[in-house]
């Protein structure tokens, strides 16, 4: 396979010593020695696989300018770019790593230096090269996204489950907050996350503007170090939330329900992360330590409410933005709770109420026109009553007065 290798610098002597060593490697390679002035033209005109850069120790400004734009640039975001320093200098190492460097070598370094440095960086491009050409098959195939190069909603499930079976590491949930979802997009904010995160970490879109994230082998402290940071690089008007757990010792499935509950619990605080413990878990026990009728009422009406209220808030402001011409309201109080949605074509309502006796209640009302719908009236046991099961009602009370006024 042939190379090209190109070497910036206005040093004629550099440029002989550099080439002297660097041909050594392979006949088939070829190199080509340009200025620095308009390098980045010249560059990627040749669209090397290799460059070498010579810092005079004078002009840092260009080459961070150049490292930019080269990793900026789609001819050039697989070559490699070695720094040859005259003297180190570790500031402007560190600042050139921050743009996309790949290596630095001394001037005057040995020949087998150069030769391995070198031969790493063209089977690092090799292997960059052949993932790029992977990311296009699975782009194709629909199973990542072809802008964000991350997993698509229908293949991130899947995907993360078998992750887990393998490794152990933290599963968080990302989402923007309620209110400015119409601000920014999942791919906008995807873009902002991807910058932040290791390439080993698997990043996928999910439902509801939400993105799925796996830090492998990393616990949660420090993964909410790392959203912390996510949260940093937005600017002030689009902030977010989420929800994540570690994964050891728990099944995927059960981790992915913690950490949407905890995301759930963020969004109505707003502008947070939470934490998931399994132990969170909650279902409503009504008869748990009830001495009395009164005092047995009033316990189960206060838990009923402390899980009716969230839920209906986040139903009612993630269906606004779906439903444009559809007034949604809700009430919570201790006794009953009421969902209704109402539009031209008519009115529903999911009702909650607890009489105070073993059972809750729960009353589905469709008044659509042209429609003969029979009111639905269903009497659930308050011990397998759980907060999972309401949700699940609730969001099948929505779908099907969407299905009924085609809204």
């Amino acid at each position: 396979m042939h190379n090209s290798i190109v070497l910036i610098t206005d040093n004629e002597k550099t440029a002989l010593r550099v080439k002297k060593k660097v041909l050594l490697l392979r006949e088939s390679d070829s190199f080509v020695s340009i200025s620095h002035e308009s390098c980045f033209e010249n560059v990627k005109k040749i669209k090397p696989v290799l460059i070498f850069y010579h810092f005079n120790n004078e002009n840092e400004e260009a080459l961070l300018n150049f490292l930019q734009k080269a990793s900026q640039t789609e001819e050039l975001k697989t070559a490699s770019v070695i720094l040859l320093f005259d003297r180190f200098d570790e500031s402007v190492l560190c600042n050139a790593f921050e743009k996309g460097l790949t290596d630095f070598l001394l001037t005057k370094a040995t020949e087998t230096e150069f030769t391995i440095r070198t031969l790493w960086c063209l089977k690092k491009r090799e292997v960059s090269y052949e993932n790029e050409s992977k990311k296009d098959i699975l782009s194709q195939l629909k199973i990542i996204d072809k802008n964000n190069h991350v997993y698509t909603e229908n293949y991130t499930y899947t995907i993360l489950k078998e992750e887990s079976k393998n490794n152990w590491g933290t599963f968080a949930v990302i989402a923007p907050d309620i209110n400015i979802r119409s601000k920014i997009s999942p791919e906008t904010l995807m873009s902002a996350i991807k910058r932040n995160v290791r390439t080993c970490d698997i990043l996928g879109f999910a439902t509801d503007f939400k993105i799925y994230l796996w830090f492998r082998e990393t616990s949660g402290k420090n993964v909410l170090t790392v959203l912390e940071k996510i949260k940093k690089s937005l600017t002030r008007d689009f902030t977010i939330c989420a929800g994540y757990i570690e994964t050891k010792n728990l099944e995927f499935d059960t981790a992915e329900e913690l950490a949407n509950k905890a995301l759930a619990k963020a969004l109505l605080r707003g502008n947070s992360f939470i934490y998931a413990r399994e132990s969170q878990k909650k279902e409503v026990n009504l008869e748990d330590n009830i001495k009395n009728f009164k005092a047995h009422k009033e316990n189960s009406a206060k838990q009923l409410e402390s899980i009716i209220s969230p839920l209906f808030y986040q139903a009612q402001k993630i269906n606004e933005e779906k439903f444009f011409e559809t007034k949604i309201t809700q009430k919570v109080s201790s006794e009953k709770g009421l969902f209704r949605l109402e539009n031209e074509k008519g009115q529903s309502s999911f009702v909650v109420s607890y009489p105070g006796f073993t059972k809750i209640n729960i009353e589905i009302l469709h008044n659509i026109k042209d429609k003969d719908l029979k009111a639905e009236k269903l009497f659930v046991d308050t011990n397998s009553l759980s907060e999972e099961k309401l949700e699940y009602l609730l969001n099948s009370f929505i779908k099907e007065f969407q299905d009924y006024t085609k809204c």
